[in-house]
């Protein structure tokens, strides 16, 4: 669970962060954002604002007993999700470990000075 709930962290925030953008009333009735692979078809035509009030099962492959889970957890909405603070750190801890550097920095030292010396 915990690789979906940081995959569904990034679309909670994405759809929360262009929530911010939205402006009322602007968008014609009916029309479909490209959201098809980031919620249930039901919310496919729904407003950014609606969509972070869903419910967070409403994110695609986000299972209602994952959602029921996190309801549990006080994270009832895709808003919710998208500032919960474990999801937050647990997304933060996957994109550091992309930059971790393996060693101490005597041993980094090291290898760049083997590196210059091939």
């Amino acid at each position: 669970m915990f690789h979906s709930t940081v995959s569904d962290l990034n679309r909670a925030r994405a759809l929360a962060t262009l929530a911010e953008t939205e402006v009322a009333g602007d968008r014609p009735e009916g029309s479909m954002m490209n959201v098809n692979k980031m919620v249930d078809k039901a919310y496919e035509t729904k407003t950014l604002k609606e969509i972070v009030e869903a419910p967070a099962a409403a994110l695609q492959g986000l299972s209602d007993a994952a959602g029921e889970l996190l309801d549990d957890l006080g994270v009832k909405t895709i808003g919710e999700l998208a500032t919960f603070k474990y999801c937050r750190w647990a997304e933060a801890i996957v994109v550091a470990a992309q930059y971790e550097e393996v060693g101490t920095e005597a041993e980094r030292k090291v290898a760049r000075e083997q590196k210059a010396l091939q």
